[in-house]
């Protein structure tokens, strides 16, 4: 491709647009040079509409088909799956993990299971990848495509095929999730939906109050000891997650999501207020571990996710997810407090400053313009009416 070359993306993998002369092209990865070990790249331009460099790229995917002798050869991916992969894949996770990817992998020893590894085409792989995408949104469908490119990788380690397909074939970008948050004006009217003096309803009032302010994950918060919280210095110890499958069968694990996720948060007096008043109201009931708890047992993400919705449709608010109050306190800290990029990273877990900033850029929507005003009058402007310059030459003559 020439340097001067301008093109942009269309909607086919590999296929692209010259911006120069309105032409399109395309560009595939055909494996490794076995002598050279350099990769070998076909690229081909000079189509006149992106549908026919997409044809021409296909055809040129399935032509590509060589993987030669191989051990394990005549293995079935049901077999290689059920012998190897699953076993080795579920030893390695967490069981929360495991217990969310069990049906992808099931999933795939149906589609591809009376294949051997090595006759899994690239039209096979482009034909599954299609058929996510239509019946799934993109980052599920990613997901999933991902899982069964790792699959294929661990058949090429154990000499079922030579080479993983599915990277020839590309896979599925990520698509930043669109969260929705409550306002700060929306939060206000979903609060005023609560009766407090209902046991029920104080709790799921404090429970909601709860995520806003902090913006603790749903696991985290509903992990929550009383002894977690420090009223004296009004902090909370988030040391512990929770693994719920149901009000009998939960773990109350150590292990965050990430060794920033181990954190020590401080309240406002506000909420330490309106603990201490949650804590009141349930030891009249019970001598209770858990700080959100009507019965003794943690709550689940599904009824929570019934009292997140109910009382947004009693307040007129838009209905969001439980996670999208962890959303709505970043917008709370960004919009109503000004709060910098680090000061969010540390409260909300993340691992990484570059994870806040991509999760939550579309939120500072004015720093560029708060940037603009403060260099306003920063630099003193004083220019000389004479040169300090002879000019010998050509140059423009002042009038």
């Amino acid at each position: 491709m020439s340097k001067n070359e301008r093109t942009r993306k269309t909607k086919y993998t590999g296929v692209y647009q010259n911006l120069n002369n309105r032409t399109f092209g395309y560009r595939v990865k055909l494996g490794t040079d076995r002598a050279t070990g350099k990769s070998i790249t076909e690229h081909r331009r000079g189509f006149r509409t992106a549908s026919e460099a997409h044809e021409a790229r296909t055809a040129v995917l399935k032509k590509k088909h060589d993987l030669g002798a191989l051990t394990n050869a005549h293995m079935l991916y049901e077999q290689f799956m059920d012998k190897y992969y699953i076993p080795e894949y579920r030893n390695g996770v967490e069981p929360s993990t495991w217990k969310s990817r069990e049906g992808v992998l099931l999933e795939l020893k149906e589609v591809f299971g009376k294949k051997k590894p090595r006759d899994i085409t690239t039209l096979d792989i482009l034909d599954y990848k299609n058929k996510l995408l239509e019946k799934h949104s993109q980052n599920y469908a990613r997901l999933k495509f991902g899982m069964f490119s790792r699959s294929l990788k661990h058949a090429k380690k154990h000499g079922l095929l030579k080479e993983n397909l599915v990277e020839i074939v590309e896979g599925i970008p990520k698509k930043k999730p669109e969260v929705d948050f409550w306002t700060k004006e929306e939060f206000e009217k979903v609060i005023e939906t609560f009766n407090i003096k209902d046991f029920y309803e104080h709790m799921s009032f404090t429970m909601i109050f709860m995520y806003y302010m902090t913006g603790l994950r749903v696991n985290e918060l509903t992990a929550l000891y009383w002894d977690d919280i420090d009223f004296i210095n009004a902090q909370i110890k988030v040391y512990h997650n929770l693994d719920f499958t149901n009000s009998d069968v939960w773990t109350r694990k150590a292990k965050m999501k990430t060794e920033a996720g181990r954190r020590i948060i401080s309240l406002d007096k506000d909420t330490i207020s309106i603990l201490r008043e949650w804590k009141k109201h349930q030891e009249f009931i019970g001598k209770y571990d858990f700080v959100i708890s009507y019965t003794g047992a943690p709550l689940g993400k599904s009824t929570i996710n019934r009292i997140v919705r109910r009382h947004a449709r009693l307040a007129h608010v838009k209905e969001i997810q439980p996670k999208g109050l962890r959303h709505s306190h970043a917008s709370l800290l960004i919009n109503e407090l000004n709060a910098n990029p680090l000061a969010v990273q540390k409260r909300l877990g993340h691992s990484d400053i570059q994870i806040t900033l991509g999760t939550y850029s579309h939120l500072y929507p004015t720093i560029d313009r708060e940037v603009a005003d403060n260099l306003n009058g920063l630099i003193r402007i004083k220019t000389l009416d004479k040169s300090l310059m002879d000019w010998n030459g050509n140059q423009y003559i002042s009038k």
